[in-house]
């Protein structure tokens, strides 16, 4: 009966502080075989070589692999945010860009249709010199055939 006793203080006092030791199968090879837990007690013997971690150990190697994950969440986040940021101010630059492009061209049209109004309208007193020319010429021939008719009399 004392001895019944004994081992069930031993077993709770174990499973209290957390010295239960656990293998973890996943770090061995078993040659195909799935990784699996194996609950040793004190005193036990290992079935294979390996690590082996208290409950304790077990969730600190845990908290770690999850802090690293957080870790790397958080910095695959960072690179994400930086490219989209990247991306932003490269389209904001294309379409300021684009915007002074469209406003020179603009420009240089209202320019162009400006010159080929001008030409359009000096065409107009173009016509008109052209016609008073040819009326000035042709008074003029006329009278100077009048003036050499007048001196030959």
């Amino acid at each position: 009966m004392l001895f019944k006793k004994f081992i069930v203080l031993l077993t709770l006092s174990a499973m209290l502080t957390g010295v239960i030791p656990i293998a973890r199968a996943e770090d061995i090879d078993h040659d195909g075989e799935q990784d699996h837990f194996i609950e040793l007690n004190a005193g036990d013997p290992a079935p294979e070589e390996g690590y082996f971690f208290n409950a304790t150990a077990l969730s600190q190697v845990i908290a770690k692999q999850e802090t690293k994950l957080k870790e790397l969440a958080i910095v695959k986040e960072t690179e994400i945010k930086k490219i989209q940021l990247e991306l932003e101010t490269v389209t904001k630059k294309k379409d300021a860009e684009i915007q002074i492009s469209k406003e020179m061209n603009d420009s240089l049209l209202k320019i162009k249709q400006d010159r080929i109004d001008q030409l359009v309208s000096d065409q107009k007193w173009s016509d008109w010199k052209l016609v008073g020319g040819f009326v000035l010429g042709f008074a003029a021939s006329i009278a100077m055939f009048y003036a050499a008719v007048q001196v030959a009399k």
